[in-house]
């Protein structure tokens, strides 16, 4: 098992948020294809800066984190993959680069910057006394 996590940086605005979060609903993922459960979350700020530690979030977007588990790595490229744009060759429009070609991601309207994914694999995983409440979407 394995946990795909991405870190998605919205522009602040509801109008960004909306389309963001309409955006994902629609990213559905096909039954039987490794996904075990997966969360949309999105970054509270606690009074007590107990709570506040991890830096994640900052003034200028607001910080949503999509948490996937999953089967492997191999059953999330082959049932997500095709929601993932491809790096392509392009030349920055202004700048010291402007005539140097790169490798770029194009971003949608309501990213603040491009989302940001890691693979995280389960080292121990500890059983608690509740159940998983029932999926908002299927």
């Amino acid at each position: 098992m394995v946990v795909i996590m991405v870190h998605w940086l919205i522009k602040r605005g509801v109008e960004n948020e909306q389309a963001f979060r309409a955006m994902w609903q629609k990213m559905a993922v096909d039954p039987n294809t490794g996904l075990y459960r997966e969360f949309l979350t999105k970054a509270e700020e606690a009074e007590d800066p107990k709570f506040n530690t991890f830096s994640l979030t900052d003034p200028a977007y607001i910080t949503y984190v999509n948490i996937g588990f999953w089967k492997d790595v191999e059953s999330f490229d082959a049932a997500v993959g095709k929601y993932i744009a491809e790096p392509e060759l392009r030349k920055p429009l202004d700048g010291p680069l402007k005539d140097t070609e790169m490798l770029a991601v194009y971003r949608h309207k309501f990213e603040f910057k491009i989302r940001e994914r890691i693979i995280m694999s389960k080292v121990l995983d500890r059983q608690g006394g509740l159940d998983f409440p029932v999926a908002d979407l299927k």
